[in-house]
């Protein structure tokens, strides 16, 4: 993360403005249901905006609570860093340079993602940054040449969920990981079952399910233990094999939605916070299916956005 000179302000004080930037989305997203999205609307634009108001974030909070949420920016920042990615292999450099102007990473990684002149080497450079991943560059570099810039942003994410979940955090945010390996272990199965496959490198360890009964499942079309888990996490039954892999994760997405805004109130703030967070990220998920989903018929959409 890119060091920030200011000291923020009161925990209280940054409760306050949280509580009312809630509102004012909330309102937004009202707005954008009825007019719809304004002409122009991209994915970079989307993400930006949802940099911006993290880097608001961060800029108001005292270093204490930058400390607490650091595992949690860098969750997002993974995202910038594949969509930098995506832009230099596409020779967009403009859109490099919108992304990480309001990006929490650090300045040489931000080098790293403008300057080099070719995909390959910039996950290269990029990758010696996120030292939790065994093998470093060599790994993330052999990523990208099998399996593209989603197999990198894959072992990036697998890399940092399992991290985060060994570490000693916030009981919150630690709560919060484990909840996200658990919710795309489940979406792992799900992949699985559907389509015959059986990658058990594809479960992260860390959640509350344990990858080798995932394995297993996978390994004996244990559709039944899918249904299960979901209704266990989300309290509902699974959508159908055949239905789309976006309507099970809407169902996980929503539930972890409930969850952070029944467990906001802790006295320190920090569960109010996440809250918070989470609910920016659902905001800017909702406007990129409104991108690409808005013209699917009312009820077709509904069923993907996240309440």
């Amino acid at each position: 993360m890119r060091e920030v000179a200011t000291d923020g302000f009161p925990t209280d004080y940054l409760l306050a403005r949280v509580r009312g930037r809630r509102a004012a989305l909330a309102s937004e997203w009202q707005g954008l249901r009825s007019r719809g999205l304004l002409p122009g609307a991209s994915d970079e634009g989307i993400w930006e905006a949802l940099l911006q108001e993290l880097e608001w974030l961060h800029g108001q909070m005292n270093p204490g609570l930058r400390v607490c949420f650091e595992p949690v920016f860098v969750l997002f920042e993974i995202k910038t860093v594949v969509l930098c990615l995506r832009n230099k292999e596409a020779l967009r450099s403009d859109e490099i340079d919108r992304l990480l102007q309001h990006s929490l990473l650090a300045d040489r990684l931000q080098a790293a993602l403008r300057q080099e002149t070719d995909v390959r080497t910039a996950v290269a450079s990029i990758s010696a940054e996120f030292v939790t991943m065994p093998g470093g560059a060599r790994v993330l570099e052999s990523v990208y040449v099998d399996g593209g810039l989603k197999g990198v942003e894959t072992c990036l994410m697998h890399s940092h969920l399992e991290h985060a979940a060994a570490e000693r955090l916030h009981p919150a945010i630690h709560g919060f990981f484990v909840s996200l390996i658990d919710l795309r272990n489940v979406i792992a199965l799900y992949k699985h079952l559907r389509w015959g496959v059986d990658d058990a490198g594809a479960f992260i360890p860390g959640g509350t399910i344990e990858p080798t009964r995932l394995q297993q499942a996978s390994a004996n079309k244990e559709s039944a233990y899918l249904d299960a888990l979901v209704r266990r996490i989300a309290g509902r039954a699974a959508p159908p094999l055949a239905a789309s892999e976006g309507a099970l994760e809407t169902v996980l997405l929503a539930s972890m939605a409930r969850q952070l805004r029944t467990t906001g109130g802790g006295s320190d703030g920090v569960g109010l916070i996440l809250d918070y967070v989470w609910r920016i990220y659902v905001h800017a998920r909702n406007r990129a299916l409104l991108l690409h989903a808005g013209s699917l018929g009312a009820s077709a959409l509904e069923r993907e956005l996240i309440a």
